[in-house]
């Protein structure tokens, strides 16, 4: 029952890291592109199947399509989500602005909303496992003694992943900071 609940605590916690990849901070990442949909071929792919994406410098985004037909499609998908790529030849080059206070306050907001979800998440569960077991301690299946034993093993380890999930958020907030 432990190592299915770990499993359950592990997938919504590798769900908030990918989630807060994808937030922009003052710095450039592949995240914030990799998994653009881009429209071409007669089909939708992420923008990592379509090319290579670099950091160049801390600010900015090299992305070089391994086809050249596929760079307008690419500029088009990243206009509409908020880029503003500029095509150099046979690459595109993403210069990112540096981030206004009122922008790093709403992203820092925005990281503590995701990171409640997480715990909620984690809550949830925690709340399916101990009636799991409430249910065993009524069938007759364990003992008070077992009952009380992993209803305490699994508030521990659901502080362990809350803690976990406070470090992350800190983390990606102090990267909004600087």
């Amino acid at each position: 029952m432990i190592e299915e609940l770990k499993q359950r605590f592990n997938k919504v916690v590798g769900d908030l890291q990918s989630d807060l990849t994808a937030i922009r901070t003052g710095r450039a990442s592949s995240a914030l592109v990799e998994d653009f949909k881009v429209p071409t071929y007669g089909t939708t792919m992420a923008l990592k199947e379509l090319a290579s994406i670099s950091i160049p410098e801390p600010r900015q985004i090299l992305i070089s399509p391994w086809d050249r037909n596929t760079i307008t499609d690419i500029e088009k998908a990243l206009r509409t989500g908020g880029f503003n790529p500029v095509v150099e030849e046979s690459f595109l080059r993403i210069v990112l602005p540096p981030l206004t206070g009122e922008e790093r306050e709403k992203l820092v907001r925005e990281v503590g909303e995701k990171a409640e979800e997480a715990k909620v998440a984690l809550r949830l569960a925690r709340r399916e496992e101990v009636g799991r077991v409430e249910k065993s301690k009524e069938d007759k299946e364990i003992s008070e003694d077992e009952e009380f034993s992993q209803k305490k093993q699994i508030d521990d380890l659901l502080e362990n992943y809350n803690r976990h999930i406070e470090e992350i958020s800190l983390e990606k907030k102090t990267q909004l900071e600087l």
